[in-house]
């Protein structure tokens, strides 16, 4: 090590030995270690146009305090809200909203990360307040309410939620003794309440939980920037050697959360949706300090393989199973780990549970007596020393994240930082295999069994905070003895994969030039009856790689429900066939993906370049020639039977985006037909003549990229069309699914979560721009996007705190309009939640104006810099090129056509498309904005007859003050109250305790927390405004009353019957070729 000075004066020690570092990666990185023990590793790329930065501390809720679970977490949240030299608590928020940046943070058991990204330009200022997070933060009590809150809305966003719930399973049910069987998240009762009971200040609590575990020695440091490694050094160095070193703090572990009083035992919980499946959870050891040698994929892989003699393949035969995985989880980072071993059960899986476990150490034992397979597992290393020799540029961001968990490892050698994780030996000695494959035993391991409706048990106790329904009893004997008795001689060892590439010689560049030709596109090779194959070759990346998409256009497509349903079937057996024939690609550094679920059939192909034909030729050779198995199908179909119930426990956001689906595109299913269709109107002979009838005409849409030539791509094009086969399918015989084009005016569409125990509602409030394919109003509202998404987010969610989930977005479409989408989950009544998104549109103009010239310029360069980024790979330059012809305008210089139009916006563009479309008060008469209502059964729902009597601000506040306990009335008592006050009158005879006496005492409080007292503001203002104006505050170009539709007094229309509204509506057409381009060869 040495001990180096530059610009920062300050010392440091620098690791100057060698790292293995991937001859593709044309980065440059410095490792070094701060004189307070921090270690940081920089990293200049000058491709990166974003820069980004994270630091994780090893510390996190294992380290919770008994008397204040979730402290952690809490702590996180709190380090937001200023620090001694930036004391503004949405200082760190607005620098980085402000240079068009994202940022976050998130507590793990044993370590706590936060970072950002932002434009180069600021990464100082941005390092600098991130610093002082950690040097010296003030943990404002006067944010401990509201950060408190969050935390509480954290945790009950995730209530029904199945990651959550099984987490809570596994950790109530660990050694109560061990830190790990600890809530982790954090809630009003174990932070606010326990420092109320405790007589203390939650505020000084979080502050000795800092001073005791945040110690600069623990803490690890990544940046990532297009500035030189002596500039990121320095700053590195000068901005966080202040941080305090307070020793090694972490927590030490010994023995681990299951030992022998949670082995040998099942655990049956109930899942939230219909789902059956088996987990086995074996304690192993830790393997970070033999990260070159992680034998556990060994096993990973063999469980997740899907061939002849494989553990899958005969549980599926059985009728048992429809998937299994295993996977080891560090789960205290170089401490503790299990390994797990899942199956996803059919129903008379879940009858036989005993046989699937015995099943698995069945499978287990057949390992044992073969023996490791040293082969195998060099395969694994070949593979990955493939995938690193030629390695393509990682996302910033992720990269900054994943290095600054990675330097936790203790036992890591400096020189192996850059390859940890995609590097492992290619020898291992078999023992080691052995000695792991012990931990994998009968006497090892308890059993976790989840099911919606177990038939054998009763489920009568119930964890503690997400309050899941578990009974625990020991292990039938049977299933823990040291020989289980099973057969194993009916499995078998995968063979030798045969698509691990052997040729990864490159073309020869001349010739790659010579037959590529212009290759600022793509090429269109041939346009014939049935084939439009387009062909880019790389010149950028010269790595063996390549990427193929196909998109087979049938004549026989999905147009009712039942077709629908019969295409998921197809689907699902076809992937499960091509599961057990291909598992070797993914393995061989390819991966592929095959949709036959919608209107066409979708195929997708990438990685190593050399084998994909040979892939493409099976995917292919399957799909012209599948022949369905009665068993394949009765499996599947009780699968899609599990899936359309799952719907049923959707979240509020998932409802909308379902119905938003639904009611915005044609054709598109309502799942409750399909699922009609599937219990009534589908069998095994129209599945197959459904199949049958699939490709009797078709036309084919692909495009070869990478390091192939053009007779490469030629060939791939005849694999495809001779393997099909079939006549040709015309332009006008094609299907397409068309948005739906809005007619102006303002909508409302509502609808009550399934799920009765949901507790959150949701709004999604969509309003129309202009056309997707006006390049300046594009441009202009791409400018606001950044900037209003980060105002909302701190609005709405920091400020108001009115749910979890919040965010704002832009949607561009190139065949309708675009628009700009604002989106909140949380507690509250969408009606009020929509009402505060309006308060925050009117409002957010003054934001805009207060932006200067120079402000949107820089904006404005920022976003142009993030447009024209430069590729990372060849799969991204595939994606961007499909999109463009998948998506039917062929504009392949869309970007800089874009970024043209964004140099010129001035701010009063902004403003403009501002007005024009956004704010409702000065738009033009095009005004179009529906909003989606997704209420959840804990609350009140209003009726539509309440929604059409009855102003917004009315229904709002009667939601609000049931939910709040502030008042019990009617609505007319409610709506009276709200005239009085709007006009000044009092109401005769009314006492204090009447509704109108509790409004009007509510009214006059100047400070109340609740929710009730803003709405009652808004109510009151909003009846004032309408005594002023006249007329209906929205306007229409359409009367829906003769299909039934009502409209609420300020003129939006309440949708009810969806079929019916949207057959009022037009379907935007297809979009037009900005291009007409010239095949190279003509047949």
């Amino acid at each position: 090590m040495n001990v180096s000075g530059q610009e920062s004066k300050l010392p440091y020690h620098e690791y100057t030995g060698p790292m293995e570092q991937s001859p593709n990666d044309h980065r440059q990185h410095r490792l070094i270690r701060l004189p307070n023990g921090l270690t940081a590793l920089c990293t200049h790329d000058l491709l990166a146009e974003t820069a980004t930065s994270s630091l994780s501390v090893n510390v996190g809720s294992i380290a919770d305090p008994p008397s204040f679970l979730g402290m952690a977490h809490f702590l996180e949240h709190m380090l937001f809200m200023g620090s001694a030299k930036y004391p503004d608590e949405d200082d760190y928020s607005s620098f980085i909203s402000n240079h068009s940046g994202v940022y976050n943070a998130a507590t793990a058991d044993d370590y706590t990360y936060y970072h950002f990204s932002i434009d180069n330009d600021a990464l100082e200022g941005a390092l600098d307040r991130l610093s002082w997070f950690f040097v010296h933060p003030l943990l404002n009590p006067d944010g401990v309410d509201r950060e408190v809150n969050a935390v509480d809305s954290e945790y009950k966003s995730g209530l029904r939620d199945e990651y959550w719930r099984f987490s809570d399973i596994l950790r109530s049910l660990s050694n109560p003794e061990h830190p790990y069987s600890k809530f982790n998240v954090g809630n009003l009762e174990t932070l606010r309440d326990a420092a109320l009971v405790a007589n203390v200040s939650l505020a000084d609590e979080v502050r000795k939980f800092y001073n005791m575990y945040y110690s600069s020695s623990i803490m690890r440091l990544s940046i990532v920037g297009n500035h030189s490694l002596d500039q990121l050094t320095e700053w590195a160095v000068s901005k966080f050697s202040a941080v305090e070193d307070r020793g090694d703090t972490r927590m030490k572990l010994k023995d681990h959360p299951v030992g022998p009083n949670e082995l040998g035992k099942v655990i049956f919980y109930k899942s939230l949706e219909d789902s059956d499946e088996i987990i086995l959870q074996f304690p192993v050891p830790n393997l970070e300090s033999r990260y070159r040698q992680p034998v556990h994929r060994y096993f990973s892989v063999l469980f997740n393989t899907d061939t002849t003699g494989s553990l899958l393949s005969y549980l599926k035969e059985k009728g048992w199973a429809t998937s299994i995985g295993a996977y080891n989880e560090n789960m205290v980072r170089s401490q503790l780990s299990s390994f797990y071993i899942g199956a996803n059960l059919t129903p008379l899986g879940m009858d036989h549970y005993q046989d699937v476990v015995k099943t698995i150490f069945a499978y287990l034992q057949m390992l044992k007596e073969i023996g490791p397979q040293v082969w195998f597992y060099k395969e694994l290393s070949q593979i990955m020393e493939l995938g690193y020799q030629f390695y393509e540029r990682p996302d910033e961001l992720d990269w900054a994240i994943d290095t600054s968990k990675i330097l936790f490892n203790d036992h890591l050698s400096p020189e192996h930082v850059l390859s940890y994780g995609n590097i492992i030996d290619d020898t291992v000695d078999p023992q080691y295999i052995a000695d792991y494959l012990q931990h994998l035993n009968p006497t090892n391991y308890r059993l976790l069994v989840g099911s919606q409706k177990h038939k054998l048990v009763e489920c009568n106790s119930r964890t503690r905070h997400y309050n899941v329904p578990y009974h625990v009893e020991q292990l039938n004997p049977a299933l823990t003895t040291e020989q289980i008795d099973a057969d194993s001689a009916k499995f078998s060892f995968p063979k030798p994969n045969v698509f691990i590439p052997e040729n990864l010689k490159m073309s020869d560049s001349d010739d790659r030039v010579a037959d590529s030709g212009d290759n600022t596109h793509p090429q269109l090779l041939k346009l014939t009856d049935n084939l439009e194959l387009w062909f880019r070759q790389d010149r950028q990346f010269h790595t063996p790689h390549g990427a193929i998409n196909v998109v087979i256009e049938p004549r026989h497509l999905p147009s009712t429900p039942q077709e629908s349903v019969l295409g998921l079937i197809y689907s699902m057996c076809l992937s499960s066939v091509l599961k057990k024939e291909l598992y070797g690609a993914a393995m061989g550094g390819m991966g592929y993906s095959v949709d036959t679920g919608g209107l066409s059939v979708n195929i997708g192909l990438g990685g190593f370049k050399e084998k994909l034909s040979l892939l493409l030729s099976k995917i292919m050779h399957q799909i012209a020639n599948f022949e369905l198995k009665r068993e394949d199908y009765e499996l599947y179909r009780q699968d899609l039977e599990k899936r359309f119930s799952q719907l049923h426990y959707f979240t509020a956001l998932q409802n909308i985006n379902m119905h938003q689906t639904l009611l915005m595109h044609s054709p598109a299913y309502n799942y409750k037909a399909e699922e009609y269709a599937l219990h009534n109107n589908v069998t095994f002979e129209k599945t197959q003549e459904y199949i049958d009838g699939l490709f009797k005409q078709t036309f084919v849409q692909m495009m070869v990229s990478g390091q192939f030539t053009e007779a490469d791509a030629l060939d791939i094009g005849d694999i495809v069309v001779q393997t099909i086969n079939s006549p040709h399918l015309s332009k006008e015989q094609m299907h397409t699914v068309h948005s739906v084009s809005m007619s102006p005016g303002s909508y409302v569409y509502s609808l009550t979560i399934p799920d009765e125990d949901a507790g959150n509602s949701g709004v999604i409030s969509t309003i129309y721009c202009g056309k997707g394919s006006d390049l300046d109003e594009s441009a202009a509202l791409m400018v606001i996007r950044p900037i209003l998404h980060n105002q909302f987010f701190e609005e709405i969610r920091t400020k108001e705190q009115l749910g979890y989930i919040v965010g704002a977005r832009l949607s561009v479409s190139k065949a309708g309009r675009s628009s700009f989408e604002f989106i909140v989950q949380g507690e509250q009544n969408p009606i009020y939640t929509k009402l505060r998104i309006d308060a925050f549109i009117r409002g957010f103009r003054e934001k805009l104006v207060g932006l200067s010239d120079n402000d949107i310029q820089d904006k404005i360069n920022v976003l142009a810099k993030l447009i024209l980024e430069k590729h990372k790979s060849i799969a991204e330059q595939a994606d961007e090129d499909w999109d463009a012809i998948d998506g039917g305008w062929y504009d392949f210089n869309a970007k800089h056509k874009l970024v043209e139009r964004l140099r010129m916006v001035k701010k009063e563009d902004v403003l403009g498309a501002w007005d024009k479309h956004i704010n409702p008060e000065t738009a033009s008469e095009s005004y179009t904005r529906i909003d989606y209502h997704a209420w959840s059964q804990k609350a009140w729902i209003p009726q539509s007859k309440d929604l059409a009597g009855y102003s917004e601000g009315v229904v709002a506040l009667f939601g609000c003050l049931q939910r709040e306990g502030v008042v019990n009335g009617t609505l007319d008592e409610v709506e009276e109250a709200v005239h009085s006050l709007a006009s000044g009158t009092d109401i005769v005879g009314n006492s204090q305790n009447s509704v109108y006496g509790k409004i009007d005492a509510l009214f006059r409080k100047a400070n109340s927390a609740l929710k009730s007292k803003v709405a009652l503001d808004m109510a009151v203002d909003q009846l004032k405004k309408d005594i002023e104006l006249t007329g209906l505050k929205y306007k229409s170009t359409k009367d829906y009353s003769d299909i039934g539709m009502q409209r609420t007094p300020d003129g939006t229309w309440i949708i009810g019957d969806m079929d019916m509204f949207k057959s009022a509506q037009g379907l935007n057409p297809s979009p037009e070729p900005v291009e007409t381009f010239v095949p190279k060869y003509s047949n």
